[in-house]
C-alpha cells in the first residue's frame, strides 16, 4: 500500500508538473541568476565558487546550483534544465506531506493537505519555477518536522540526526536565514509549550553539530581555497536585505499578508477558517508548530525592508496543512460550505479575467485608447505583435468549468468532491498558462531582449545592457569566460577603446541619454520598448 501511495504521487507529480517545463524561457531575474551560475560552474569546472559573469556571487550559497549543474549535465543547457530541480521538489514535497500528515494523525490528513498544497495557485505555481525556494522551505520544515517527532520517538537520536541534516542542507540552500527561522520557531514552541518536553542535552549536541558541520560546509570549501572574501560579502549581503530595500524591492507591510489571502487560494481562505475554528477542535501539538512557523516567518518578512514575493513563501506549508486540519476534521458541512462558496466566487472572478484577458490582447487598440499609460517602456511593450489565437481562451474555461463541477457537487453536499474539483482545476489551468499564456506575454516583456541575446549566443563580442539591471545577455548570449575587468566600464565599451565588438540594449526610455553620452552607438533597431545598438572599436576600424 506504502509503495502504491508512492508511486501514484510520483505520476501525479510528473503530469502535473512536467509539461510544457521550458515552454517559455527562463525569466529575469532570479530564474536566469541562477541557471546562469549553473551554467559558469560547468563551463569553469569550479564547483566550490558560484560565480555570475565569471566573477565571485555571494547571495547564494550552492546547493540548488549544484541540482541545476547536474540537470543540465542530463538535459543540456535550457529553460527546462533550469527548472527540472524543483519537480523533484514537487515529488518530494507531495510525499512529506502525505506521509507526515498520516504520521501525525492518518491518512486523511496526509491526503487533504497534499491535496491543499498542490492544488493551491502559488504553491503549485512554484514548482513550475527555477527558484530556490520550493527545496529551501521542504528542508525547513523537514527540520521542524523530525525535531518535533523526535520527541515521541524510540530513537530519538536518529530524529534529531536527521532534522540537523535536513537544516544544514537549508543553510547550503539559502544561508544562514535558515538556521534562525528553526532556531527562533523551536524557541517560540518552548516558551508557549513551558519548556515541556525539552530534549535532552546530547540530543541538542547531535542536532546542532549535523546543521552545523552540513551547513558549514560551503564556507570551509571556501576558506580552503582561498575565497575568504566571498564569505564577508555573503554577510554583508544577508545584512543587508534586513536593512534596505534591495534592488528596489521595497513595498508596504502588508505586503506579503496581500499575496498569501489571494494568492494561496484556496488554502489561505480554508486557513482563515481553522483560526475561526480551532478552539472547537481536537488539539494537535503539531498544530503549534505550524502556527508559530507561519506567524514568525509572515512577522519577520513583513518587517524586513526587501519585500520578494519569495520570502514568504515559507508560509505555504503551515497555511497548506492548518487549511487541510480544518477541512479533514472540522464536521460542521455548513462551515465549509461556505468557504468553498467564497472560493467559487473568487475562482469565477479570475476565470472571468482569464478570458478577459486575451480578449483585450486581441483588441488592444481600444484598451490602449481607453487607458492612459505614461510610462514609454510599458507602451511599447503593449505594442507588441502578439497573435492571441482561440487557444489563450483555454485557462479561463478550465477555472470555469471547474468552479461549475465543484458547484453541482457541493449543491449535493457532496464537499470532498467539490473542493477535489477546485483544486484540480487550479492545477491543470496553470499548465494551460504555461501553454498557451506564458509564451504570448514573454513576448511583451523580454521576448525581444531574449531573441537580440541569443542572435549574438555563437559570436565573440561584447553583450552588454545599459541602465538596466539584467543576466538574460549572460545566459542567452551565453557569454565565455573573460578576465578583461574593462568589461565593467560603460565609457570603455561606448567609446570605441574595446578590444571587440560591443553590441548593448536599453530600455527606449534611456535612448536619447545613451545617443547624446556616447556618440559612437549606433541603432541597430528598436523592439517592444527595446533599443539594440553597436559599437565598433576604432582598432577593429582601422
Amino acid at each position: 500500500m506504502k509503495s502504491k501511495s508512492i508511486l501514484v504521487i510520483i505520476l501525479l507529480c510528473c503530469g502535473l508538473f512536467l509539461p510544457f517545463l521550458g515552454s517559455v524561457h527562463l525569466f529575469d531575474w532570479d530564474e536566469i541568476n541562477f541557471a546562469e551560475c549553473a551554467r559558469e560552474m560547468m563551463l569553469s569546472h569550479n564547483y566550490s565558487t558560484v560565480t555570475i559573469d565569471f566573477l565571485p556571487f555571494w547571495e547564494k550559497p550552492p546547493l540548488f546550483i549544484w541540482m541545476q549543474v547536474f540537470s543540465m549535465k542530463i538535459f543540456g543547457v535550457s529553460a527546462f534544465s533550469g527548472r527540472f530541480p524543483n519537480v523533484l521538489a514537487a515529488i518530494a514535497t507531495a510525499l512529506f506531506v502525505y506521509f507526515a500528515g498520516k504520521k501525525i494523525k492518518n491518512e486523511s490528513l496526509g491526503f487533504w493537505w497534499t491535496v491543499f498544497y498542490l492544488g493551491s495557485f502559488l504553491p503549485n505555481v512554484y514548482f513550475h519555477s527555477g527558484i530556490i525556494d520550493p527545496w529551501f522551505n521542504l528542508l525547513i520544515v523537514g527540520a521542524l518536522y523530525f525535531f518535533y517527532f523526535a520527541a515521541t520517538s524510540n530513537n530519538p537520536s536518529f530524529y534529531y540526526l536527521i532534522g540537523g541534516i535536513s537544516l544544514g542542507l537549508a543553510m547550503l540552500t539559502k544561508g544562514p536565514v535558515a538556521l534562525l527561522i528553526v532556531g527562533c520557531v523551536v524557541g517560540l514552541y518552548w516558551v508557549l509549550s513551558r519548556f515541556k518536553k525539552l530534549p535532552k542535552i546530547k540530543h541538542l549536541i547531535i542536532f546542532s553539530l549535523a546543521a552545523l558541520s552540513i551547513g558549514g560546509l560551503w564556507f570551509l570549501m571556501l576558506y580552503i581555497t582561498g575565497n575568504r572574501q566571498v564569505i564577508d560579502e555573503f554577510i554583508a549581503y544577508q545584512v543587508r536585505l534586513f536593512q534596505t530595500k534591495d534592488a528596489g524591492h521595497g513595498g508596504p507591510i502588508y505586503y506579503h499578508v496581500l499575496f498569501l489571502l489571494l494568492g494561496c487560494f484556496p488554502a489561505s481562505f480554508f486557513f482563515i477558517a481553522f483560526q475561526i475554528q480551532r478552539r472547537k477542535m481536537e488539539e494537535n501539538s503539531f498544530d503549534l508548530w505550524m502556527q508559530i512557523l507561519f506567524w514568525f516567518t509572515l512577522i519577520l518578512f513583513s518587517l524586513v525592508s526587501t519585500k520578494i514575493i519569495h520570502y514568504s513563501s515559507l508560509c505555504y506549508f503551515p497555511l497548506s496543512y492548518l487549511a487541510a486540519r480544518f477541512f479533514e476534521e472540522f464536521s460542521e458541512n455548513k462551515l465549509k460550505n461556505v468557504f468553498i462558496k467564497i472560493t467559487q466566487v473568487y475562482m469565477l472572478l479570475l476565470g472571468f479575467l482569464l478570458l478577459l484577458l486575451p480578449y483585450l490582447m486581441q483588441n488592444k487598440e481600444v484598451l490602449l485608447n481607453s487607458v492612459k499609460i505614461n510610462d514609454p517602456f510599458a507602451l511599447a511593450n503593449l505594442k507588441a505583435n502578439v497573435i492571441w489565437d482561440s487557444y489563450s481562451f483555454i485557462p479561463g474555461l478550465i477555472i470555469i468549468v471547474g468552479v461549475l463541477i465543484s458547484f453541482l457537487y457541493s449543491r449535493k453536499e457532496n464537499l470532498k468532491s467539490s473542493l477535489l474539483s477546485i483544486c484540480f482545476s487550479i492545477a491543470i489551468g496553470i499548465l494551460a498558462l504555461q501553454a498557451f499564456i506564458l509564451p504570448k506575454v514573454e513576448q511583451f516583456t523580454q521576448g525581444a531582449a531574449i531573441r537580440y541575446f541569443e542572435s549574438y549566443s555563437k559570436q565573440n563580442v561584447y553583450l552588454i545592457p545599459l541602465g538596466y539591471k539584467s543576466y538574460a545577455h549572460l545566459f542567452y548570449g551565453q557569454t565565455k569566460k573573460h578576465t578583461n575587468i574593462k568589461r565593467f566600464d560603460e565609457a570603455w565599451l561606448c567609446s570605441g577603446s574595446a578590444d571587440k565588438n560591443v553590441v548593448l540594449i536599453s530600455k527606449i526610455t534611456s535612448k536619447e541619454n545613451y545617443l547624446s553620452a556616447y556618440p559612437l552607438l549606433k541603432v541597430l533597431k528598436e523592439e517592444n520598448g527595446f533599443v539594440f545598438y553597436q559599437v565598433i572599436p576604432k582598432k577593429v576600424k582601422k
